[in-house]
């Protein structure tokens, strides 16, 4: 399970920096609510990648 974990992991992180820096460069920025849906995507990814954290640390947790 950890392999498939990893992977999305790796993915959404990917996707993240992707977002990141077209943010950055204003590629597909052509108005304010382009920027605010880009910004909220990323927004998005931490938080799948907190929640992720959460489960991975509870599960730690129980094995202990």
């Amino acid at each position: 399970m950890k392999d498939f974990l990893s992977e999305i992991i790796g993915r959404v992180k990917t996707e993240q920096q992707l977002l990141a820096e077209s943010v950055t460069a204003g590629t597909n920025v052509n108005s304010f609510e382009d920027y605010q849906r880009l910004v909220g995507r990323h927004e998005g990814f931490k938080i799948t990648l907190n929640i992720i954290n959460e489960i991975l640390t509870e599960d730690d947790e129980d094995e202990s």
